[in-house]
C-alpha cells in the first residue's frame, strides 16, 4: 500500500537517498561494535553485524559524507573499518556469515567484499593499517585459487560460481591500487575461468546461482546475475578487455529488454532471460541500474539509462517512507513483495546500500544527460527519401483494405489526403475490443502488446499528455473509422481480434491486394500473408535506428535527425523492408506536443504519397530491407527523460527570443 502514497506525495530521489541512508545508520547503531548488522527480520527484529556487507558498505558511506556535507559519515566509516580489522584472521582470511554465526572460518567471498571497503579508506584516508590488511587478505585470495582460474576453498554452499566475479574484481582493484600485478593477474584468471561458460547467444554465463540446483536449471536471482556482469566489467576495465565488456553489455541488454516488455524486472531469471519469478529481487533492481547506468557511460546509449530508471522506479515505490516503525522506515526488502523468495520477510542492509549507490550513480548521469547539446544529427542511414518515378500504370486499381479500430480517426486522415487521386478502398477491419468482457480484452491486449500495452490503457501516467504520448492528436471534428465507413459506404469487417478466423477467411474472399495500417494493434502473421502486394504501414520515426516506441522523442533527444519511415510490415516490430523515409526535423517545435504534431502529420502525407505510388502503378516501389543494420528497438521513455526533453525544446524557444 505504501508504494501509492509514495507516488502520490511525490517523494524526491532525494528524500529516497536520505531515507535509506538513515536506514543504514540506524543498522550500525543497533549494535555497539562498529559493524553493520545483517539485517531486520520482521519476525525477531535486528540480527547482528555482518563483516562482508559492512564492508562494502564503507564506500558508500564515504560517498554519503560528500554528498549530504555530514562529518558523522566519515566517522560511521572507520568504526566499520576498526569492527573489520578486529576480524581479520591470522591467514590475512575474513570469517564469513554473520559474527553471531562465525568468527573463525574464513569466507572466500567475504574476503574480497571487505577488501573493497579496506581499499576505499587507505584511498580516502593514507590508513597504513587499511592497506596492510588489505594486502594480507590478497595474498590469502590467491593461494586458495585453482589452476584454472576458479575459487573453490572456502565458498558459500561448496560451490564454485560465477558471481565470484564480484569477488575477484576487488583483487584486481587492490592489485592496481597497491601496484601488485599477480593480484590483477589472478582476477583475469578468473575472469577468463567465467566467461568459458557464456552463452554468445543471449549473454547469459552459466553457474551465476547460488547453488548446484540453480546451475543445473540455468537460473539466477538479479543479485547474483549483477554480481557477475558488474564485477567482470571492472575487472574489464581495468585489465583492459574489451572481449569482456562487450559481453557484459550483451547480457545487459537482453536484461534490459526483459524489464521493458514485463514491465518490471522478475527477481530471478531463467537461460533466455524469460521470467523465472513472480516478485522483484529489490536489490537486484538496484544493481542492476548501476550496472546500465556505468555501460551508458561508455557507450552512451539512453536505452539503458531508460531502463536504468524505471528498474529505480520499482525500488522507489517499495520503499517505506512513512513507516512510524523506525526499522521499517527507509529500509528496503529483499523481494518485493517482501515475502518473494529473495531475503524473504527481511530487510539486508545491502540493498539499502545499493539503492543509495544507485540514485547517487542516477545523479550524476542526469547532470550530463541535462548538459548535453541540442541540435540534430542527420539522417543516419542510406534510407530512399524519395520514390523514383513511375513507369507502368496498373490494369486495374488495387484492391485496399485499412485495418482501423472503430474510433482511431487515422483512417479519416488518410482518406481526406487520398482523395486527390481518387483513392477508394474495398473495406475496413474494426478490431472492436470493446466487444470483448474485460478479462478478455485484457488477456488480448496482453497478448498482443505485452505488460505496458495494458499498462497504457488501464493506468496511464499523470502527466503524460501535458509531456506527448502515444494517444491520438487528432482533431476532434474528425471522424471515427466506423463513422467515417458509413458515411462514405465503405464496407465493413468488424471482430474482436485480428486473428479471428472469421475474419480472416472474409478477408481471403476478399482476395485483397494490399492493407494499410491505420489505427490497428500488432498485426500477426497469419494476417499478413493474405494481401497480395503486402502491408505498409508509416513510422513515425526514421527506421531502421528508431523502432518501437516514443521514437519521436528519442531522437529529438538524442539529437539526431527526426522523422517518419514509410514500410512494410512483417511478423516483427517495424522489421520490414523500407519504401520511403521523410526528415521532418525539429522545426519551430517548442514542445513535445508540438513535435509529435509535425510528425504525425509528415506520416500522413508520407503514406499517402506511397499509396498514390501503388494506386498508380499496381506495385509496390523499390524496398529495402532492414536486415544489413543495426536495428535498435526503443521503448517508453521514462518520464524524467521526457521531462529533460520538454525542457530542451523549451529552451530552444527561449532562445530564439
Amino acid at each position: 500500500m505504501h508504494r501509492t502514497r509514495n507516488a502520490l506525495r511525490d517523494y524526491s530521489d532525494h528524500d529516497h537517498l536520505v531515507a535509506a541512508a538513515r536506514w543504514l545508520a540506524r543498522a550500525q547503531d543497533a549494535t555497539d561494535d562498529g559493524g553493520i548488522v545483517g539485517r531486520y527480520r520482521l519476525d525477531r527484529g535486528w540480527t547482528s553485524s555482518y563483516p562482508e556487507t559492512t564492508g562494502y558498505c564503507v564506500p558508500t558511506l564515504l560517498a554519503l559524507r560528500e554528498e549530504l556535507d555530514e562529518p558523522h559519515w566519515h566517522e560511521r566509516a572507520r568504526r566499520c573499518i576498526e569492527f573489520l580489522l578486529g576480524l581479520q584472521l591470522s591467514s590475512g582470511a575474513f570469517p564469513g556469515l554473520e559474527v553471531h554465526e562465525n568468527r573463525t572460518q574464513p569466507s572466500f567471498f567475504n574476503t574480497a567484499q571487505i577488501v573493497n571497503g579496506l581499499v576505499a579508506w587507505h584511498r580516502a584516508t593514507n590508513d597504513w593499517r587499511a592497506a596492510d590488511a588489505a594486502l594480507r587478505a590478497g595474498k590469502w585470495l590467491t593461494s586458495i585459487q585453482d589452476k584454472d582460474g576458479a575459487f573453490r576453498q572456502a565458498v558459500y554452499m561448496g560451490v564454485a560460481t560465477a558471481y565470484s566475479a564480484h569477488a575477484t574484481c576487488w583483487l584486481a582493484e587492490l592489485g592496481q591500487h597497491l601496484k601488485e600485478p599477480r593480484f590483477v593477474e589472478a582476477a583475469v584468471r578468473h575472469l577468463d575461468w567465467v566467461l568459458a561458460a557464456r552463452d554468445p547467444s543471449t549473454g547469459l554465463i552459466d553457474r551465476m546461482g547460488f547453488s548446484g540446483e540453480d546451475h543445473a536449471a540455468r537460473r539466477a536471482v538479479t543479485h547474483t546475475i549483477a554480481y557477475t556482469l558488474s564485477g567482470l566489467l571492472l575487472t574489464a576495465q581495468i585489465a583492459n578487455r574489451d572481449d569482456a565488456i562487450e559481453h557484459v553489455e550483451h547480457a545487459a541488454y537482453g536484461i534490459a529488454r526483459r524489464l521493458e516488455l514485463s514491465g518490471f524486472l522478475p527477481g530471478t531469471l531463467d537461460a533466455r532471460w524469460k521470467k523465472a519469478s513472480e516478485w522483484t529481487c529489490l536489490t537486484g533492481n538496484a544493481q542492476m541500474a548501476i550496472l546500465w547506468m556505468r555501460l551508458w557511460q561508455r557507450n552512451g546509449d539512453p536505452r539503458l539509462v531508460n531502463a536504468a530508471f524505471k528498474a529505480l522506479d520499482h525500488v522507489k515505490r517499495a520503499q517505506p517512507m512513512e513507516a512510524s516503525e523506525p526499522a521499517l522506515f527507509g529500509s528496503i526488502a529483499g523481494s518485493d513483495p517482501v515475502w518473494g523468495g529473495y531475503i524473504t520477510n527481511a530487510l539486508p542492509n545491502w540493498a539499502a546500500k545499493f539503492f543509495i549507490d544507485a540514485l547517487l550513480l542516477k545523479r550524476h548521469v542526469a547532470a550530463v544527460l541535462e548538459a548535453r547539446e541540442l541540435g540534430t544529427r542527420p539522417l543516419p542511414v542510406e534510407v530512399p527519401t524519395h520514390l523514383p518515378p513511375i513507369t507502368q500504370r496498373a490494369a486495374r486499381k488495387p484492391r485496399v483494405v485499412l485495418l482501423a479500430t472503430p474510433s482511431t480517426r487515422k483512417a479519416a486522415r488518410i482518406l481526406n489526403v487520398c482523395d486527390a487521386f481518387g483513392f477508394e478502398p474495398a473495406a475496413i477491419v474494426l478490431e472492436d475490443r470493446a466487444g470483448l468482457g474485460g478479462t478478455a480484452r485484457v488477456a488480448q491486449i496482453l497478448a498482443d502488446e505485452g505488460v505496458d500495452g495494458v499498462i497504457a490503457r488501464l493506468a496511464p501516467l499523470p502527466g503524460d499528455a501535458s509531456l506527448g504520448g502515444d494517444a491520438d492528436v487528432d482533431a476532434p471534428a474528425e471522424l471515427g473509422a466506423a463513422e467515417l465507413a458509413r458515411t462514405r459506404g465503405i464496407r465493413v469487417l468488424r471482430a474482436s481480434s485480428l486473428v479471428d478466423p472469421r475474419l480472416l477467411a472474409a478477408l481471403r474472399e476478399l482476395d485483397p491486394d494490399l492493407f494499410v495500417c491505420a489505427g490497428a494493434g500488432i498485426l500477426r502473421p497469419a494476417l499478413l500473408a493474405i494481401p497480395r502486394l503486402g502491408t505498409v504501414n508509416a513510422h513515425m520515426g526514421l527506421l531502421p535506428h528508431y523502432r518501437g516506441m516514443n521514437v519521436t522523442e528519442w531522437a529529438a533527444f538524442n539529437g539526431d535527425a527526426v522523422g517518419v519511415t514509410a514500410h512494410l510490415v512483417d511478423a516483427g516490430i517495424d522489421t520490414g523492408d523500407l519504401l520511403v523515409a521523410r526528415v521532418v526535423g525539429l522545426g519551430d517545435a517548442t514542445s513535445i506536443a508540438a513535435l509529435r504534431d509535425a510528425v504525425d502529420a509528415a506520416q500522413i502525407e508520407l503514406l499517402a504519397h506511397v499509396l498514390h505510388w501503388i494506386w498508380t502503378s499496381g506495385t509496390l516501389p523499390p524496398r529495402v530491407g532492414q536486415s544489413r543494420y543495426e536495428i535498435r528497438q526503443w521503448f517508453g521513455m521514462h518520464p524524467e527523460l521526457k521531462a529533460m526533453l520538454a525542457r530542451d525544446l523549451a529552451r530552444r524557444r527561449d532562445l530564439e527570443r
